[in-house]
């Protein structure tokens, strides 16, 4: 396990409970609620709630958890270093000591240097609609506007905070001239990044899928498309499958941005899997799931 690296605890979770909960050819031999049984706890709800994300574990079920996995001390101490700089994300409090011991324990660090407000500018999904609304020909640093812009989706107050988190990034600055705000680059380029702590894209795509979800009563079919595809799919196809739409988004993008716009539009797409069988189509290497 040493040689593995989790963006999150909930990551972490998900492949140990997955390892330990199926036999050789994928089939569950343990439930959650077997296993919170096992633990001691009689109902399996905490331990739901740490799976999904919604809540991290104390120290005390963290060290459970490490002796029923068989954790090796090395990657225990990651896990809890991770799990410390999470909780500090989550209150807003500086990480970067912990990032600088977890870059000496974890070869594989993928959070790097990131601050608090770097988090927050990707976690908040309507900060990159401000980014893109700020060189638009009809805006205003009108905070109660910009709210209502928004289709009212976002307080004037959180658009107040956006817009100070996006310039202490530099994703946007004031022209020291006349004191209006500027984009810090052209990329217009929206892609997801992935280099940064996955608890923070998965907050914006939650956000943007709300929006999405919000969107098939708020707005006419004249404003909106939604397309769905069912199929079936070998999983051995994935990356190629992941690269095809990276690909669609891109040359959509090419195509479609027009600098000179003020409307902004969100393009999603989801590709998710709805059903669960024993890996079949994975080569042994890639049934960790």
């Amino acid at each position: 396990m040493s040689q593995l690296s989790f963006n999150s605890f909930r990551d972490f979770f998900e492949y140990n409970f997955n390892k330990h909960s199926r036999d050789l050819k994928g089939a569950k031999t343990l439930t959650l609620q077997e296993f919170a049984n096992k633990l001691g706890y009689k109902s399996p709800s905490l331990l739901s709630m740490i799976a999904t994300g919604k809540r991290l574990p104390s120290s005390e079920i963290l060290e459970e958890l490490f002796e029923e996995w068989k954790v090796d001390s090395n990657q225990r101490e990651i896990i809890r270093l991770r799990v410390e700089i999470e909780k500090r994300l989550t209150k807003q409090k500086p990480v970067n000591s912990l990032l600088e011991k977890l870059s000496k324990k974890d070869k594989k660090l993928r959070y790097e240097t990131l601050e608090i407000d770097t988090f927050n500018s990707i976690k908040d999904w309507y900060n990159v609609i401000l980014q893109m609304m700020v060189d638009s020909p009809q805006f205003k640093e009108d905070y109660v506007y910009l709210s209502y812009i928004l289709r009212r989706k976002v307080s004037s107050t959180q658009i107040k905070k956006g817009i100070e988190t996006l310039i202490k990034v530099g994703l946007i600055k004031r022209n020291q001239e006349t004191g209006i705000l500027e984009k810090c680059n052209i990329d217009n380029s929206l892609e997801t990044p992935h280099d940064i702590p996955s608890e923070a894209i998965r907050e914006h795509h939650k956000g943007m899928i709300s929006r999405a979800l919000e969107a098939v009563d708020d707005l006419p079919i004249s404003e909106r498309h939604l397309n769905s595809l069912t199929l079936k799919f070998n999983n051995r196809q994935m990356p190629e499958a992941k690269k095809a739409i990276i690909d669609f988004v891109k040359e959509f993008n090419e195509r479609f941005h027009d600098n000179n716009s003020n409307d902004i539009k969100q393009l999603n797409i989801q590709f998710f899997g709805h059903t669960q069988f024993p890996n079949t189509d994975l080569s042994p290497e890639d049934k960790i799931q």
